[in-house]
């Protein structure tokens, strides 16, 4: 493994393994390619970093290098990270310019990393081996090339907007490759490639210098890599960061100011004071960090301590930090760096395993067995961290570009390039190619959104541009009460539609146009659960003969498995004008406890702030959408209306009547509000309402007050095997709507005519009230009934029928002229 390496040494090999690698990471520039740019497209790209990046490159390409006004306080990016590899791809926007260019770049510098992977594991086992060996030798690099590409906390930070230290691992993994092939030019500019990252990226050159000093012992090259690469680490951190951030307040300070106020400090309280870093990193958080860091390898590179000891610096630089992002593997960009690590680490304890069998009866098997157990071990992970089709949840990933998307591209596209612009993060880098651009990020003093002016008032933004309806990070409530105080404070609508607002400092039109509203509009709804509630004003319900005021058609239920959390849609219609201060009230609850887990109190729907009930067209359907919640797995969604602040008060909420629904929904608290789906395991549990007929043992035809049919009954032993008995099985059909709870009862009369066994329940053990049957809806209801113990002497009947608890009254059976029917009984 000592041997000088050359250019040759790049090459795959035979030209099967070139053509599968090259597939490979074709395979994942395409896939991850498209995944970030319809990321970009449906607006979930943000000016953290996106945003902050194409500002930066595109007045670099515009000869003002690297010059940024996203970041409040700060006009060059220098300030916040240090990466000179921005400089060169700035050509890029010579050919393209457009922030998917820099997507694009990142996914292919990711992507391209898995050629060195495969470089450094067919290094540890084909080379020098006999053809047979080799061509197993391939297959098991390229096992590892598919880890590399699979890892999670890559992906993450491919998929997370872009970041230039996303391109750090692939030009690591090519400068680490060419250290142990000892072709030290080359190596001298991956290393510096990698250094031109991120500020902190000269400590994994350091120690790839301290793996030349003491694995290779080539002390020239490792010395001298050690020394250039802390002397652009210091001047970096120490000189270059600090010089260009004006505001004084630098990320490094704010992560670790718990060991000092600059680097020097730090790295001596590090020295000085061990127990304080152990005691940092050796928390829970940080123990679980490195399991899953390197679970997904099955743990095999740590049989590679010497590999593995070039992830230090980044490791302390991730979990010796008070931001809680940078704790995390995945959703972010900071475990990108390790991964190249990671990954290499196991190949290289694969490859000394598998040596370390040579001679015995394993040794041939052992190499693809290991393999395949790390490249087992990572789908399994991929599995529930991943990124592709592969992981669970993957549906998530991939967001649908829609109308409302495609007019925000539109609009974007027609504001002007000179023109200083305010914008909210999802919505900033679709504007930051211009020199003036400002991050919308919550109200200041005045109410107003927060910076329309840079910090030292040396330039005003012109206009600011809004999507009211993902106002993140500011609460709706609170834009919404931002741009009034816009439009109070000299500002006009310049454009709005569908939920988007473009305003212009010093213009006149202060009103919002119709069209503004659209993105409440839901014109042909095709709920994904229907169903009719209608709703009266309070003091009207449908016994008086009142007209219902407004109706719910269906609700749809989006749920994100990534994330955990649960958003409701739910579509409305206004019958009639409806009273101000009206509101529709969705809620979850827990099923066994009645108590409400979430509600739109604190949350509200946006529709609901910009377009509230009263402004309501009659005839119009509007959706009315819930933020996205964690409510845990087990919930119950319900719905209601008040015209009061207080839910909790039952006069003020509106009366309700359900005409339709497939599924059974329960009302409560005198029909005031309405139990409409269950969630178990985060997913909806609709419970389908049986409008088919039966085909009973005892078929009949009974009807009850002309309100409800038995169509008949199975009079069966107990299915529990109990002995002495009976099972009865009723079927009833719904003529008409019932508006009282009628009580079943089944009785077992003796040869006397007297009772001697009794059942009253309402239908399913009290769970399915009449008055929640709709016409034409089948219920099964079972009773169980106790033999008497002198059944056997014949003579007894058994009877059913309903009655009115609140009465005693039964129903009388129009057919027979009494109050119940009589069932076959037969001896069990």
């Amino acid at each position: 493994m000592s041997r000088a390496g050359t250019w040759r040494d790049v090459r795959p090999g035979a030209w099967w393994p070139g053509l599968a690698l090259a597939l490979l990471i074709a395979a994942y520039v395409v896939y991850f390619g498209a995944l970030t740019i319809q990321k970009h497209d449906a607006f979930r790209s943000t000016a953290f970093d996106l945003g902050n990046v194409d500002q930066a490159v595109w007045n670099t390409r515009h000869g003002r290098p690297l010059a940024m006004t996203n970041i409040l306080g700060l006009d060059n990016r220098l300030g916040t990270h240090v990466e000179p590899i921005l400089l060169p791809v700035s050509l890029l926007y010579f050919l393209w310019s457009d922030p998917r260019t820099l997507l694009l770049l990142q996914t292919l510098g990711i992507g391209l990393g898995a050629w060195p992977v495969y470089l450094l594991a067919r290094r540890q086992w084909a080379d020098g081996q006999a053809a047979a060996q080799q061509t197993v030798g391939h297959l098991c690099a390229l096992a590892f090339a598919l880890v590399y590409l699979l890892f999670p906390a890559l992906a993450s930070a491919n998929y997370f907007d872009f970041h230039a230290v996303a391109l750090a691992p692939t030009f690591f993994l090519f400068a680490f490759y060419f250290l142990e092939t000892e072709h030290w030019a080359v190596f001298g500019l991956f290393a510096l490639l990698t250094m031109s990252c991120k500020e902190d990226a000269p400590l994994l050159v350091f120690m790839l210098g301290f793996y030349a000093l003491v694995i290779r012992r080539r002390p020239w090259v490792g010395l001298s890599t050690m020394a250039w690469s802390l002397a652009w680490f210091a001047v970096a951190v120490g000189w270059v960061m600090p010089h260009f951030d004006t505001r004084g307040v630098s990320p490094l300070a704010n992560r670790y100011a718990y060991l000092g106020d600059r680097p020097v400090e730090m790295v001596q309280t590090m020295l000085t004071r061990p127990g304080l870093v152990l005691e940092r990193m050796a928390t829970r958080e940080n123990l679980a960090y490195l399991r899953d860091l390197l679970a997904s390898t099955a743990y095999l590179s740590l049989l590679a301590p010497q590999v593995l000891m070039l992830a230090l610096p980044a490791l302390a630089v991730n979990l010796l930090s008070t931001d809680g992002f940078m704790h995390q593997l995945e959703g972010f960009h900071y475990g990108a760096p390790l991964a190249p690590i990671i990954v290499a680490a196991a190949a290289y304890g694969t490859g000394w395993l598998a040596r370390r069998a040579q001679g015995s009866r394993l040794s041939r098997a052992l190499l693809p067995l290991l393999t395949l157990l790390v490249l087992g071990t990572s789908l399994l992970y991929h599995r529930g961290h991943g990124y592709t089709p592969l992981a669970a949840g993957y549906r998530d990933l991939w967001p649908a570009v829609t109308a409302h998307d495609r007019l925000g591209e539109e609009m974007a596209g027609e504001i002007p390039t000179g023109a200083a612009v305010a914008a909210l993060p999802r919505l900033n880098p679709h504007v930051s190619q211009r020199e003036r651009l400002l991050v919308i990020e919550g109200l200041d003093s005045e109410g107003l959104p927060a910076p329309l002016e840079n910090v030292d008032g040396a330039w005003s933004a012109d206009l600011a541009w809004l999507d009211v309806t993902n106002s993140w990070p500011l609460h709706p409530n609170d834009l919404r009460r931002g741009v009034q105080q816009m439009l109070a404070a000299g500002w006009g609508v310049e454009r709005a539609a569908d939920g988007w607002l473009l305003l212009r400092r010093g213009g006149a039109e202060k009103e919002l146009p119709d069209a503004f509203y659209d993105f409440s509009r839901a014109p042909g709804a095709g709920p994904e659960f229907p169903f009719l509630l209608q709703f009266f004003l309070p003091g009207e319900d449908a016994s008086s003969g009142s007209q219902p005021a407004l109706e719910c058609l269906g609700l749809d239920l989006s749920a994100d498995e990534r994330q955990g959390t649960h958003s409701l849609a739910v579509y409305c219609r206004a019958l009639r004008p409806l009273p101000p201060g009206l509101r529709l009230y969705p809620f979850y609850f827990d099923d066994a406890t009645g108590q409400i887990v979430e509600d739109t109190s604190q949350r509200p729907m946006v529709e609901a702030v910009w377009y509230p009930p009263e402004s309501w067209q009659p005839g119009e359907v509007v959706v009315m959408r819930t933020l996205p919640w964690d409510v845990g797995d087990a919930a119950a969604i319900g719905l209601g209306a008040t015209t009061g602040e207080d839910w909790s008060d039952v006069e003020q909420r509106l009366p309700l009547r359900l005409e339709s629904s497939p599924g059974i929904v329960r009302l409560f608290d005198g029909d005031t509000w309405a139990r409409l789906l269950g969630l178990e395991d985060g997913q909806a549990v609709d419970e389908p309402r049986t409008f088919g007929l039966p085909s009973p043992e005892q078929p009949l035809q009974a009807d009850f007050g002309e309100q409800v049919r038995l169509l008949g009954a199975d009079v069966d032993q107990d299915a529990s095997g109990t002995p002495g008995n009976v099972r009865l099985t009723l079927y009833w059909q719904a003529l008409q709507r019932m508006d009282t709870s009628y009580t079943v009862f089944a009785q077992i009369l003796g040869p006397d005519g007297s009772v001697r066994a009794q059942a009253d329940q309402v239908p399913r053990d009290g769970s399915y009230p009449t008055t929640w049957w709709l016409p034409g809806e089948v219920v099964s209801h079972e009773v169980v009934l106790a033999l008497p113990p002198s059944f056997e002497e014949g003579g007894f009947r058994l009877i059913a029928g309903l009655y009115d608890p609140a009465t005693g009254t039964r129903l009388p059976v129009y057919s027979t002229g009494g109050d119940f029917v009589e069932l076959d009984l037969a001896e069990p």
